[in-house]
């Protein structure tokens, strides 16, 4: 063998190998991108569930304890 041959069998082992690496390395860069998505839909849907439930109306608590206003009568007519 001279070393052409045993250069060209290293380059193709390598090759493969990186090959083999890149693969793996596009999993998990896939599975990053789809966990990051989720926790932004997450997020997302945290902050817009608290802004609807901040701008809703909500009864104002009274410093005083003052009765409620009591419904006036209807003059009856007989």
């Amino acid at each position: 063998m001279n070393s052409t041959t045993i250069f060209t069998i290293g380059g193709v082992v390598l090759l493969v190998i990186l090959v083999l690496v890149v693969r793996l390395a596009v999993r998990w860069i896939v599975r990053m991108t789809i966990i990051g998505v989720i926790l932004l839909a997450l997020i997302g849907g945290g902050v817009f569930w608290w802004w609807t439930n901040r701008l809703t109306a909500k009864p104002q608590q009274n410093k005083q304890n003052r009765q409620p206003a009591q419904p006036t009568r209807r003059a009856s007519s007989h």
